[in-house]
């Protein structure tokens, strides 16, 4: 991100891809985070969302986590009121939707993906293998 997109070099762009089959709540937690960024606090919620989902403290898109869900935006200082609107009116649902659409015509499968310029890098990658493919790509041999 320093090397690349903060400077300019390089744009990026997030979609939605909730993997329910894996993890049943996972639409709401993208609605949630979807809804977190209209307040410009999307970093804070998906970190705590990814927390969350790895200490099994949500799971399936139930009341109960979307108190969760409002717990850790007024945590992270937004207007929970706002917050639990978006998310139960599904203000992003047609977007997630879309976005879906959009990684499944894509070949995606899993997260995270990365599309570098209309080729698929499926998985955490380290970041010497995005400095060698970046570099390449910004100064071609």
């Amino acid at each position: 991100m320093k090397d690349y997109v903060d400077t300019g070099k390089v744009y990026l762009e997030l979609y939605d891809y909730p993997l329910m089959s894996i993890h049943p709540g996972a639409l709401m937690a993208a609605q949630a985070a979807n809804c977190t960024a209209e307040q410009g606090a999307y970093a804070e919620m998906r970190g705590r969302l990814f927390t969350g989902s790895r200490d099994q403290a949500w799971r399936d898109g139930s009341m109960d986590d979307l108190t969760l869900f409002g717990d850790y935006a007024s945590d992270i200082g937004i207007d929970r009121a706002q917050f639990e609107s978006c998310v139960t009116t599904n203000r992003h649902l047609p977007q997630i939707k879309a976005d879906i659409a959009f990684a499944e015509q894509n070949g995606i499968r899993s997260t995270p993906t990365f599309i570098i310029r209309d080729r698929l890098y499926a998985g955490a990658q380290p970041y010497a293998v995005f400095k060698q493919i970046l570099d390449t790509m910004l100064d071609p041999p």
